[in-house]
C-alpha cells in the first residue's frame, strides 16, 4: 500500500470511529508516520480533499462486504445477511465504529458542499446497486424499494450504535419481507 492509499484507508477508519470534526491530520498522520507534507503532496486541498477520497473509499469497501452478503441468496435472505454485517461490524467494534458515509454526511451541512456531494454518491450507488440486485431477483419497483431498505438500515444503524444495542438492527429483518411485498 502506498503512502496515498496509506492517507485514504487509514481516514476513512478514524471518520467511522469520529466524524468529520474528530478527524484531526495530525492524528491521521501520526498513524501512518508520514511527514505533512506527504497528504499535501497527495491532497493539495488539505483535509476536505483527503475527506472526500477516503469517503468514495470507505463507501467501496462496504458494499463489496454487503456484496458478499448478498450474494447467491433470495432477496429477503440476502438482506437479512447484510444487516448481520451491519451487527456484527457494530458489535466488533464494541459500538465505535459508524457507517462510514454516515459518520461524514451528518456534518455535511455545516461543511464543504463537494463532500456533501461525495456521501450522496456513495448512497446512490448503494441503492442502485441494491436495486439491480432486487431487480435480478424479480422484484418490482426496486428504486423505491432499495430507498425504502437503506433509509431504514441508516436508521436503525445509527439507533442500534446510539444505544449500543443491535436490537434496532434486528428488528429490520421483520420489515424486510413487508417492503418486498408492498
Amino acid at each position: 500500500m502506498n503512502t496515498r492509499e496509506k492517507l485514504v484507508s487509514t481516514t476513512s477508519k478514524i471518520i467511522r470511529k469520529k466524524g468529520y470534526f474528530g478527524t484531526g491530520i495530525n492524528e491521521i498522520l501520526k498513524s501512518i508516520e508520514v511527514p505533512k507534507g506527504s497528504l499535501y503532496h497527495h491532497f493539495p486541498a488539505g483535509k476536505d480533499e483527503l475527506i472526500i477520497a477516503a469517503v468514495l473509499y470507505g463507501g467501496e469497501a462496504q458494499i463489496l462486504k454487503y456484496g458478499e452478503a448478498l450474494r447467491g441468496k433470495t432477496a429477503e435472505t440476502g438482506l437479512n445477511a447484510m444487516i448481520d454485517v451491519m451487527s456484527k461490524e457494530l458489535i466488533d467494534s464494541n459500538f465505535e465504529d459508524a457507517c462510514p458515509i454516515a459518520a461524514v454526511a451528518l456534518a455535511a451541512g455545516n461543511i464543504d458542499e463537494t463532500i456533501r456531494k461525495a456521501c450522496d454518491k456513495v448512497f446512490k450507488g448503494w441503492q442502485q446497486s441494491l436495486a439491480g440486485y432486487l431487480e435480478r431477483r424479480g422484484i418490482e419497483n426496486t428504486t423505491e424499494k432499495s430507498e425504502q431498505l437503506y433509509a431504514m438500515f441508516e436508521g436503525a444503524y445509527i439507533l442500534s450504535q446510539a444505544h449500543r444495542d443491535v436490537k434496532y438492527l434486528e428488528l429490520q429483518k421483520k420489515f424486510v419481507k413487508v417492503v418486498l411485498e408492498a
